[in-house]
């Protein structure tokens, strides 16, 4: 008897261990899963305004963006009312093919339809020492910005059509804007085939961008980095031979505590705190690794700048980031400030990630340029 039961446990606790493995797995593919294709959903366009389904981005406040299906822009404003499951939104702007009725669209937050949107556009390649060229956009007048240069890096799961939302202000401060892709985004070779590895790799791609400024006139440079852009950013300041050129940081939403995201994520998923550790963990190993896809193992756990391990770039930084930011916590941007006097932390109260240029536009803007100008 005691030993059947014995047994018994013995079965539930390997069972439970299992269960446990399983669920940091899912968690470790989720955290560096390539960006789900865009969904397309009915759209009714009526005059001046636009319905579209009810979801919990669409019912945001600020400025958006639909996506057509023929890759056509349109930015929405203010919620004018709703009705039962449908949203109806204020026409901004609206593609001159498109006409009243229905359609099908993908829901952004990237509110800027293109870089020609922002200012006078250079499409350009940016020669990768992996080999191939990453697309990047140049935007502004390389005479009148006498050298001065600002790199624009999205975030996991993104595009450069996101960080596009900084250029106006980096515009308006007569700075030039490089808005880059990188390894593993949806535009850069090898493309969202890959899983990420949160910087580790894509780092060097920004590097490289760096390094095409430079070439191009670039004598002071400005690193504009949203979300895990801020890891790419952190990471290329410690490791780049350019890193000198950098003298500023303007950080959007930035990840720059790994543990604090991934025990975000697992604590949001209702999910045993352990399974966080168990997912790094697995990140970590170069099975886990293997199994996810990925080109390298990541050491997640490593990648933070709060502590005492990594200090930090000692260049002024400028923070923007919403209180109830629901993937990147808050609290790691306060505590990067705190251990940092060379940087400053806007908050916001913007709902949503990275919604910050979208709900409080000209404090997102006004404090870029201040930021600029002052450098």
């Amino acid at each position: 008897m005691i030993r059947s039961v014995a047994v018994g446990a013995g079965i539930t606790t390997a069972a439970v261990a299992i269960a446990h493995t399983a669920l940091a797995g899912y968690v470790a593919r989720r955290l560096v899963a390539p960006r789900s294709p865009k969904v397309f959903t009915p759209v009714t366009v009526d005059g001046d305004t636009v319905s579209v389904p009810v979801v919990d981005d669409s019912r945001e406040p600020g400025t958006y963006g639909l996506r057509f299906d023929d890759g056509s822009h349109m930015m929405v404003g203010d919620i004018v009312r709703i009705e039962g499951d449908r949203v109806i939104r204020r026409i901004l702007t609206r593609p001159e093919h498109l006409g009243d009725g229905d359609a099908v669209a993908a829901w952004t937050s990237q509110n800027i339809g293109a870089p020609e949107d922002v200012g006078p556009t250079r499409h350009v390649g940016v020669p990768l020492r992996r080999g191939g060229v990453a697309e990047a956009w140049e935007i502004g007048d390389r005479a009148t910005a006498d050298g001065r240069w600002t790199i624009h890096v999205h975030g996991l799961r993104s595009s450069r059509n996101g960080a596009l939302r900084s250029a106006p202000a980096t515009r308006d401060a007569g700075w030039m804007s490089l808005v880059v892709s990188y390894a593993g985004d949806e535009e850069c070779e090898p493309a969202d085939a890959l899983p990420s590895t949160l910087g580790t790799r894509e780092w060097r791609d920004v590097d490289d961008a760096i390094s095409y400024a430079i070439g191009q006139g670039a004598r002071e440079i400005v690193l504009v980095a949203w979300s895990m852009g801020g890891t790419i950013a952190m990471l290329a300041l410690e490791e780049s031979p350019h890193r000198g050129t950098v003298t500023g940081l303007i950080l959007v939403a930035p990840a720059l505590d790994w543990t604090r995201v991934v025990e975000n994520a697992v604590a949001g998923a209702h999910l045993p705190r352990t399974v966080a550790a168990a997912s790094m963990r697995v990140l970590a190993s170069r099975v886990g690794a293997r199994a996810l896809g990925l080109v390298e193992a990541v050491d997640a756990r490593a990648l933070t700048w709060v502590g005492t391990k990594r200090p930090g770039p000692r260049v002024p930084t400028l923070i923007l980031h919403s209180r109830v930011d629901p993937v990147v916590p808050f609290s790691g941007s306060v505590a990067y400030v705190q251990r940092h006097p060379d940087a400053e932390l806007v908050a916001f109260d913007a709902t949503g990630h990275c919604n910050e240029a979208n709900q409080e536009p000209e404090r997102f803007h006004d404090a870029i340029v201040g930021f600029l100008r002052a450098h």
